[in-house]
């Protein structure tokens, strides 16, 4: 019986160069190993698991001694930051409002002075030229009747404004994870 032409039938061992018969599947890569290179792969394999143990072990370590608080201090200072801002821009709102409403007193009250100034002027050439007829009496009397509750308005501050709540949108601020 001759043995050789048996031998070559069999596989080799998946590591080049080597010439023995495969003993074993090795279970992590599904490669045919001989006994000795099985041996060297699973040291390999445990030297491996040991190095990740170590990792892991300073991992845990740092996530144990980590303060929390003082990690959030740069993202809690953007918010800071953010939110100081738009106090700017809000502010900036109600200042150009507070301006604009301001713009347009000062204008109603230059326009009743010059009403003011005609109408009197009107009743003292009414008074000097004797000659006021009850249409021009009663047109007079309306229109500082009138004059007289856009006063009062004012003195109130009884002025329609409509100021809309402010929507805050979730995603102005986004965090990326």
């Amino acid at each position: 019986m001759d043995f050789s032409n048996c031998q070559s039938q069999f596989e080799k061992c998946a590591i080049d160069q080597c010439s023995r018969r495969p003993r074993s599947s090795c279970k992590c890569c599904k490669q045919e190993l001989c006994y000795q290179h099985l041996w060297k792969h699973e040291d390999l394999l445990i030297a491996q698991l040991k190095l990740l143990k170590k990792d892991i072990h300073e991992v845990n370590r740092r996530l144990q001694t980590v303060n929390v608080r003082e990690s959030m201090s740069n993202f809690r200072e953007h918010l800071k930051k953010w939110r100081i801002n738009c106090y700017t821009i809000i502010d900036s709102l109600c200042d150009r409002k507070s301006e604009e409403f301001y713009e347009y007193i000062d204008m109603n009250f230059s326009q009743q002075r010059k009403n003011i100034g005609h109408i009197q002027k009107r009743i003292e050439e009414f008074i000097k030229s004797e000659d006021g007829n009850p249409q021009e009496i009663n047109l007079i009397k309306s229109t500082v009747d009138d004059l007289s509750r856009k006063m009062d308005k004012i003195q109130k501050s009884d002025f329609p404004v409509t100021v809309l709540p402010l929507n805050i949108d979730e995603n102005l601020i986004q965090i990326n994870y």
